[in-house]
């Protein structure tokens, strides 16, 4: 060095690269475990929603049944109330749901497939558990 100039060295640079690398790797993984978790929340929460909604139709109508099939979210699901009115379960909701759930006239909800993956669908870690009704994730976590 020249007459007092300062500065750092090839090998404290590369140490201080060294060090952030370590510290970006324990971070990724730390973050990573929450996606899961999040993802198989959000999926029992809309189902959570997709009963409520039901519930709240049949209510409202004051009628013990709905029309049954495939929901989505959307205006399949309805009853026709006391009062001669059609009220419908997606009136119920927050937008169409990313899972297509089978409504029964009484109005239980089941879910047809036992994994959903992909395009729209919770992805391959998350798995319909028909014993509990409920969402879960698969063992081997994909």
């Amino acid at each position: 060095m020249h007459g007092g100039q300062g500065g750092f060295t090839l090998i404290e640079l590369l140490v201080v690269i060294a060090i952030l690398g370590v510290i970006a790797a324990i971070v990724a993984l730390n973050v990573s475990t929450f996606f899961g978790r999040g993802t198989l929340q959000a999926a029992k929460t809309e189902l959570h929603q997709a009963q409520t909604a039901i519930i709240a139709c049949m209510a409202d109508a004051e009628s013990s049944t709905v029309t049954g099939g495939v929901w989505n979210g959307g205006n399949e699901i309805s009853a026709v109330g006391t009062d001669g009115n059609t009220y419908y379960a997606s009136n119920y909701t927050f937008g169409p749901f990313r899972a297509e759930y089978t409504v029964t006239q009484t109005g239980a909800i089941t879910f047809g497939n036992s994994v959903l993956t992909g395009g729209g669908g919770w992805g391959p870690s998350i798995q319909w558990n028909s014993a509990f009704m409920n969402w879960e994730t698969t063992p081997d976590g994909g």
